[in-house]
């Protein structure tokens, strides 16, 4: 079987020795640098390597306050270990600062996923789509809409794409940890795939993208259609990618997620889709207002004419930088286990 790109960035597994899988963070190919606000809801996933740093590995979407949409293989405990990944909003992933990570409650793969059925090229049915539920809801963004059932008749060749992710940049798999994006098409699909771009000059996912969002309009609004899955011919990032379809893994979605995780948006399968309100920054307390200064009624004075102390009109403050950090111990190390595709 040719080598697959995979767009995660794995975690370190012992006795993970898998011939197909290469595990690199990677961006999107032919991409430019995501502006703050662009893509609110996508996000990184975050895994614990061991090394007490929180790292990058795959790309995930929002699509409930408290629910990240991400492919299968990123959640694979044979490739990214036995933790469940957190989440950051972060653009940037890489910086000294580590950045805030909401931590995973649960990961939930399908359950017809296997390593063992990947498609050597082109489309199939690979069932390569998951979710995580976090610990805590994300209230600063609105979760990403859905496709409806009755929007799949929009997904055809040629419908414009917009993709977003942290993988590599180039098609050797150079960059990772930051998120790009650009604007692509939808060149071929099936009833459960996608083929996105087709390699320059059209931009592309790339190792790290692997779970991450294809966007188009449909139903009159922007809405998450695909998830970024592997490479179109197993080879380098420079012949497209394929997407798992949203549109097709919606019952899915909505039939495997526990109790206490909210409402997905977009779909049209829930009556509702709560989105929390962000909670209001808690108002500062008044500064206590000075004491007027008075004269005192009796003033103290030694035999030897000098002022003493004035009674009740000392004041001492203390302050202090009690700066105490608290860092996430999700760990930090990936390792090249084999190839995916990119972001």
């Amino acid at each position: 079987m040719p080598p697959m790109k995979w767009s995660v960035a794995l975690v370190a597994v012992v006795g993970c020795t898998s011939p197909e899988l290469d595990v690199t963070s990677g961006n999107v190919v032919g991409g430019q640098v995501t502006q703050p606000g662009a893509f609110p809801g996508v996000g990184a996933l975050m895994y614990d390597g061991g090394a007490g740093t929180p790292q990058f590995g795959c790309t995930g979407t929002l699509i409930a306050p408290n629910v990240v949409l991400t492919a299968a293989h990123c959640l694979d405990p044979d490739l990214v270990g036995p933790s469940t990944p957190g989440f950051t909003l972060a653009l940037d992933t890489t910086t000294a600062t580590p950045p805030t990570v909401v931590p995973g409650l649960m990961a939930i793969k399908h359950e017809m996923f296997t390593l063992d059925t990947i498609p050597e090229i082109g489309l199939g049915e690979f069932f390569d789509v998951g979710v995580v539920i976090l610990a805590q809801a994300i209230t600063e963004v609105p979760p990403v809409m859905m496709p409806r059932p009755v929007d799949s008749p929009e997904l055809v060749a040629g419908l414009p794409m917009q993709i977003a992710g942290y993988g590599a940049t180039d098609a050797q798999g150079n960059g990772g940890g930051v998120m790009f994006d650009a604007t692509t098409a939808l060149i071929s699909l099936n009833a459960s795939e996608i083929q996105v771009g087709m390699g320059a000059p059209q931009p592309q996912n790339c190792y790290g993208d692997s779970g991450g969002p294809g966007f188009a309009m449909v139903g009159g609004m922007r809405r998450v259609i695909g998830v970024v899955s592997r490479s179109f011919d197993g080879g380098e990032c420079n012949t497209g990618g394929v997407d798992s379809r949203v549109d097709a893994y919606l019952t899915w979605i909505h039939s495997k997620l526990p109790a206490g995780a909210a409402v997905p948006c977009g779909s049209g399968l829930a009556e509702a889709c709560v989105v929390p309100e962000p909670e209001p920054e808690p108002e500062p307390e008044p500064e206590p207002e000075p004491e007027p200064e008075h004269e005192p009624d009796d003033a103290v004075t030694d035999d030897g004419g000098g002022d003493g102390d004035v009674e009740g009109g000392g004041c001492c403050s203390t302050g202090g930088d009690g700066a105490g950090s608290v860092v996430l111990a999700l760990g930090l190390g990936l390792v090249v286990l084999r190839r995916r595709r990119a972001h």
